[in-house]
């Protein structure tokens, strides 16, 4: 997994799927920051959350699979 960042390689480590990372952790935020860059980090706002979906499923649609977790 060397061509994984060290938070994604943790989170994984630990347990926590990679689409829910991917969603929670790097679109989301990637969002968030843009829409609301005042907002407290980790701030949940539920339209972004379920933007963030979206966009996972589109990428996923065009060919974009999650990293292979050993566990």
């Amino acid at each position: 997994m060397s061509d994984i960042d060290f938070l994604a390689r943790f989170a994984y480590s630990t347990g926590q799927d990679p689409v829910d990372y991917a969603t929670e952790n790097v679109i989301r935020a990637h969002i968030d920051a843009h829409l609301t860059p005042d907002s407290f980090p980790g701030d949940v706002n539920p339209a972004t959350a379920a933007l963030s979906r979206r966009i996972l499923g589109d990428l996923m649609d065009a060919g974009w699979t999650p990293p292979e977790v050993t566990k």
